[in-house]
């Protein structure tokens, strides 16, 4: 008997064996080889890189240069993967479920570039550091979310002016670099942020945040010269009659840049000062002195004729100062910010006084920067104070206060952390330039959004045991589409913070948390409502995160169980019609008609008797299986006039968004429209006193099928004082020929006979809406008028 149990357990195992090997066989069958090993790039590649590494790839294995017969097809995998991985919305499903997930989204990477726009043209700006490349999250943030002047090129890699204007634009980043931001964008990669930003022809030059386009000569001269002139500062013009007012008895706390000019020609192009005005501004006065006719005095007194000083505030006198030795702006600059006070340091004492006094409400909020002795201490964030007037600033030196920076999980130098007025606090991941810091703090200060570690889940603050609805945004640093998100996640908790309780958690440093709550692919984002998960699958949108909150909140779509899919569907009443959503929560295409399943319940929810449900086919395992659902998501309709019986149509239509759902569910409602041929179309309106309103439309048209459900709206709206009719134009080519409709839909209006025998215009009247309150308040509008008037 031991031997039979043996041996039975032995061929379980081999056959356990045999099924893993024929499993893993067939994932690489159909997965085929990784987007990521193809380009050569690791899973938390940013965009750029995975450009380069295309570009790379491009060059060296294009069927152009490359004479291996399969070159064709090897670069169309390589051109595949790229067209996936440089997409946030393809890049996050092919991260999920791999190419499965793409069968019903993705159907490009067929078509590719010469070799030479690989070579000469393809990512264009990504090897210039001082050209910020934006994209639409990025010049959202940093360009519309602040007040700093940019100047931006919108430009197309297939644009020849383009790539001549290209040499100079790099010259003039090199020139401006510091004194405004000069930022690229690409209109290919990014054409929607282009689309809004009314871009119509390349490259265009404009100027932000006055939004005004530049025409001038493209020349570096030229262009300099006019961003210039959007530059909010002055250089300040000394001289002996000013001199007393302006630097002795004035109320500035700012040190001084000053520079001489005498017959030595050491001093400031004006140009010059005026960059160091801009990239100075609000730290220190830039000033030129000329040391000629009744100034003479003036300089001898200061003990400089020539050359350019640095005074601290207060102490513009001789024997003062420290000599400048350059007259290139940017080194000034640095020479300047050396000698400025850095932020301050935080101890262990000062810092936990800091945190209890926020926790309590009663400090401003703190922008804390981490660093680890030398590292991460840039000049340039001494800029952070002057830009962050309503905050306070401190520093942290991790290699002396190590216990601080453990406890907050700071292993990446610098880092800043935005500690907030109410508790709480807010991990920073942008680029780590003053400017973009500053905007980080500005705006985080006034959201309720605070960065959680495993102490908040196992305390049962926030989380699944929780009593409070809290959004939770597990993500990655490293993932692009997580930082893609944030940006609109922060502003969704802007907007709904007071109702919601909104956090982060970076599966890179709580990596057991994340294990704990399943968290397999970034980013994944919780609704815990009262317990309750809601993983959300829409859009990364500001506009699709608030309104998948509200439909949680307020459930828009019935849920159905065993025994209320039989009482509600099954056993339902006569006049009732459902329309259930059978699906898979692990289930990409399920993931992605959520949201329209939604959408179609709120607009039928004013519509008598109808009803959307959905059933997890996962937790109703055994109502699935007697419905005989086999493949997810699997729409049914329940009719009306059927009770008892289970019978239903499925949805068979391409399209699954909520306009062409409910044009599907309209076809099974009662309609007020009349069908009309050519015979009843002359019968019964052009020769009737009867007004009449048409819908001419096509079969094959999508523009016509969403009108649909607006156009039945039309005849409810106009019951009792006008008639709706439809007209199908490729079974009545005659008719719609006579009246001359020339698109789809067409909406005619006509008004009726005045006299018996009388006949209307086919023509009748075009109305150029697809509104239902528009078109019968046209209707109403133009009835004839049934009163009587006095005749002179």
């Amino acid at each position: 008997m031991d031997l039979y149990k043996y041996l039975h357990q032995l061929l379980c195992l081999r056959f356990c064996q045999l099924l893993v090997i024929y499993l893993v066989t067939v994932q690489y069958l159909v997965s085929g080889v990784d987007f990521y090993e193809l380009l050569g790039v690791n899973r938390g590649a940013s965009d750029k890189e995975i450009r380069k590494a295309f570009k790379k790839l491009a060059v060296t294995l294009h069927p152009d240069k490359n004479k291996d017969p399969d070159a064709h097809d090897k670069f169309l995998k390589i051109n595949r993967a790229y067209e996936v991985l440089k997409d946030e919305d393809l890049r996050k499903k092919y991260d999920m479920h791999g190419e499965e997930g793409l069968k019903d989204d993705f159907h490009g990477g067929q078509k590719y570039e010469s070799w030479r726009f690989y070579q000469e043209e393809f990512g264009l700006y990504d090897d210039d550091p001082e050209i910020i490349t934006l994209s639409r999250s990025d010049f959202e943030q940093s360009v519309e979310g602040t007040d700093d002047v940019w100047f931006i090129n919108f430009y197309s890699p297939h644009c020849s002016h383009c790539h001549t204007l290209a040499p100079t634009w790099r010259e003039v980043a090199h020139e401006l670099g510091g004194v405004l931001r000069i930022g690229a964008v690409n209109c290919e990669d990014n054409w929607h942020l282009c689309r809004i930003q009314e871009i119509q022809s390349y490259p265009s030059l404009i100027i932000y945040p006055s939004k005004e386009k530049y025409f001038g000569e493209k020349t570096v001269r030229d262009l300099v010269k006019y961003a210039l002139k959007y530059v909010r500062v002055k250089v300040i013009e000394l001289r002996k009659g000013n001199f007393e007012k302006k630097v002795r008895n004035t109320k500035s706390e700012l040190p001084w840049l000053i520079t001489f000019c005498g017959d030595t020609g050491d001093c400031l192009e004006p140009n010059t000062a005026l960059k160091l005005a801009g990239m100075l501004e609000d730290l220190a006065n830039v000033a030129s002195l000329d040391c000629h006719n009744n100034n003479v005095k003036l300089c001898q007194d200061l003990g400089n004729t020539d050359g350019t000083v640095f005074y601290n505030q207060g102490e513009v006198q001789e024997g003062k100062g420290l000599k400048i030795t350059s007259l290139v702006a940017q080194d000034i600059a640095t020479q300047v910010l050396s000698q400025l006070p850095d932020v301050t340091d935080l101890d262990t004492s000062k810092f936990q006084t800091i945190q209890e006094k926020l926790n309590h409400g009663q400090e401003k909020a703190w922008l804390v920067h981490f660093v680890e002795g030398s590292e991460g201490r840039d000049l340039e964030l001494r800029k952070l104070p002057v830009l962050l007037k309503d905050l306070k600033v401190g520093r942290v030196d991790c290699q002396q206060n190590r216990h601080i920076c453990n406890d907050l999980h700071i292993h990446k130098f610098p880092s800043f952390v935005l500690f907030k007025s109410q508790g709480g606090h807010e991990n920073y991941y942008g680029r780590m330039t003053a400017h973009d810091v500053a905007a980080f703090a500005r705006d985080s200060s006034s959201i309720k959004l605070e960065a959680l570690s495993p102490k908040d889940f196992h305390g049962h603050r926030v989380g699944p045991s929780s009593s409070q609805t809290w959004f939770i945004d597990f993500f990655a640093p490293w993932c692009p589409p997580c930082m893609k998100l944030l940006p609109e996640f922060r502003k969704a908790a802007k907007n709904y913070g007071e109702v919601v309780n909104f956090g982060t958690v970076d599966c890179t440093i709580h990596v057991d948390l994340c294990k704990m709550y399943n968290i397999h692919s970034y980013p994944t984002t919780i609704l815990y409502n009262q317990t309750v998960p809601h993983q959300f699958h829409g859009h990364h949108d500001v506009r699709s995160i608030i309104e998948f909150i509200q439909d949680t909140l307020n459930p828009p779509v019935i849920t159905l169980e065993y025994n209320t899919f039989y009482s509600h569907v099954v056993d339902k009443k006569v006049d009732d019609i459902w329309l259930v959503d059978f699906f898979a929560p692990w289930c990409g295409p399920c993931q992605q008609l959520a949201p329209e399943w939604r959408r179609l319940a709120k607009m039928l929810k004013g519509s008598k008797n109808i009803h959307v449900a959905l059933v997890d086919c996962v937790a109703q395992h055994n109502l699935c299986q007697e419905q005989q659902v086999h493949s997810y998501p699997t729409l049914r309709l329940f009719p009306a006039g059927s009770t008892n019986t289970g019978s239903y149509f499925a949805y068979s239509g391409w399209n699954r968004d909520a306009d062409s759902l409910k044009s599907w569910v309209y076809d099974f409602l009662p309609s007020k429209v009349e069908t009309l041929d050519w015979n009843k179309f002359f019968g019964n309106v052009l020769t009737s006193s009867t007004p009449w309103i048409i819908d001419f439309f096509a079969p094959w048209c999508g523009h016509c099928q969403i009108f649909k459900p607006e156009f039945e709206k039309v005849a409810e709206g106009i019951e009792g004082i006008a008639k709706a009719g439809k007209v199908d134009c490729d079974a009545n080519r005659g008719l719609c020929q006579q009246a001359a409709i020339r698109a789809y839909p067409s909406v005619r209006f006509y008004r009726g006979t005045v006299n018996p025998g009388q006949t209307q215009n086919p023509y009748g009247l075009d109305i150029n809406s697809q509104s239902a309150q528009e078109i019968i308040m046209f209707v109403k509008n133009n009835l004839p008028h049934k009163s009587t008037h006095d005749e002179l």
